[in-house]
């Protein structure tokens, strides 16, 4: 028959002599002589007691005794309850649509757009940013790509396209109503090198007329444009007289205060303003008609455009030359196609 050990064993991994061995009792064990830490320990028990443990050493499971018997812990599996949700009917993951207008810029973008999902309700909805690249205004109306995204099944390939902009004068494109402008449009088209720039204070540039860099009147560190004027090219050249070098051709009319900006093509195809015969210094040849395209296009007194037929006797300014051709064609006040040369 067993009996009660009150006594507090030894950790039989504690010895100083060797002597300590492991005799398995059940029982209150301690790290060492004198410690105040404790552990309990179970085993095989023939008492019986209702409330007792033991640790059957033929199943290996612990037992509890119930004052009928040893009840194996965990020993019968409960009923099975209900199926939780299933991830994959719970969570409906979206890529959201470009059918929105794009926000402010940000300085973190996030692609989740969904914060946290609810998957209390009976589907929760988590939506994810599609990505898109941006876009580029060129010629006042033509939207360019300037970034162009392709996929497969594992990678999203983003993919900057380069800038000055390779013009495609094919497929239909290469036509002059594609190329010109209406006489009414606001601004017109550059096919080329563009430049932005501040007209001078108090002045008012054309669409399709020359112009040049100059100092601002009222802030002398300013650069600014201002129309190509004049009234006589005799005894003067762009050596001694620098103002006639022209920048390009305005595509906006814009009046100066100080901050106005126009657009001006400085190399390339636009559309450009047609001047008259009292608007030409004597020396020249100038023609209503444009005999050929590549016909040569000088600046006249106003920084209109004019035609002139054989070389000048004088000095002369040099805009390019012409894209069209045809009889009154260069008549004043018409609008033509023109490419610049500066």
């Amino acid at each position: 028959m067993s009996q009660y050990k009150p006594s507090i064993l030894v950790n039989p991994n504690y010895a100083t002599n060797g002597i300590i061995t492991d005799t398995k009792q059940a029982g209150w064990y301690q790290i060492a002589p004198n410690t105040s830490n404790l552990a309990l320990r179970v085993n095989y028990s023939n008492i019986g007691l209702s409330g007792e443990i033991q640790l059957n050493p033929t199943t290996g499971t612990f037992q509890g005794n119930n004052g009928s018997g040893w009840v194996t812990f965990n020993a019968t599996q409960g009923v099975m309850g209900p199926s939780g949700k299933d991830f994959t009917n719970a969570i409906n993951f979206n890529n959201l649509g470009s059918n929105t207008a794009t926000s402010t810029v940000v300085p973190l973008a996030s692609v989740f757009s969904t914060t946290y999902a609810n998957v209390a309700a009976s589907i929760s909805n988590v939506n994810i940013r599609s990505l898109q690249g941006g876009t580029y205004i060129v010629n006042s109306n033509l939207s360019v790509n300037s970034m162009v995204l392709s996929q497969n099944s594992n990678i999203i390939t983003m993919t900057s396209q380069p800038l000055p902009y390779t013009w495609n004068f094919s497929n239909g494109q290469n036509t002059v109503p594609y190329l010109k402008n209406a006489t009414t449009d606001s601004s017109f088209y550059s096919w080329g090198q563009t430049s932005n720039c501040i007209v001078q204070t108090g002045t008012t540039v054309l669409k399709g007329q020359a112009v040049r860099l100059t100092k601002d009147s009222l802030t002398s560190s300013n650069i600014v444009i201002a129309p190509i004027t004049y009234t006589t090219l005799t005894g003067v050249n762009q050596f001694t007289m620098p103002f006639f070098s022209m920048l390009g051709i305005a595509t906006q009319t814009v009046t100066g205060n100080g901050s106005n900006m126009c657009s001006v093509c400085t190399k390339g195809i636009t559309t450009v303003l047609c001047t008259s015969t009292p608007n030409i210094a004597s020396g020249f040849s100038p023609s209503n008609d444009i005999p050929n395209v590549g016909s040569v296009g000088l600046v006249g007194k106003d920084g209109g455009i004019f035609c002139n037929i054989q070389e000048p006797t004088v000095e002369y300014i040099k805009a390019g030359y012409f894209l069209e051709n045809g009889i009154g064609l260069a008549v004043n006040g018409n609008y033509v196609l023109f490419y610049v040369t500066t």
